[in-house]
């Protein structure tokens, strides 16, 4: 598969995930990379799963790296690609591809969902 086909493959995982208001965890999004497009190798999941996250970023959704800890905690990281590079170093140091609660979870609202489609 070339990499305008992936990177389509994978916009359309993102429009799957972000079909209705939700909350997912990282492990979600590597998992659906993973399995609907039938990838075996790791770095190659690591990678399109980074790519699925910034477009799930621009689309409006919110990444939490306080996993469940009360409102009020606060990441310094704004933009996507600041985001996904926190998330990037976060997963260099499991060594593994993250687990249930491992690294950040991503939310978004009706709201983000309709920014994006205007």
């Amino acid at each position: 598969m070339n990499e305008d086909t992936m990177h389509d493959e994978v916009a359309a995982i993102v429009d799957t995930l972000m079909s209705v208001p939700y909350e997912i965890g990282l492990e979600d999004v590597w998992q659906s990379i993973k399995d609907d497009l039938s990838i075996t190798d790791e770095h190659k999941v690591k990678r399109l799963t980074l790519e699925a996250v910034r477009e799930m970023l621009r689309r409006g959704a919110q990444a939490d790296f306080d996993c469940g800890i009360p409102a009020g905690g606060h990441n310094p990281e704004t933009t996507p690609d600041e985001i996904v590079a926190r998330i990037e170093r976060e997963w260099a140091k499991l060594k593994a591809l993250p687990t249930i609660g491992d690294i950040c979870t991503f939310v978004w609202t009706p709201a983000a969902v309709e920014a994006y489609r205007k």
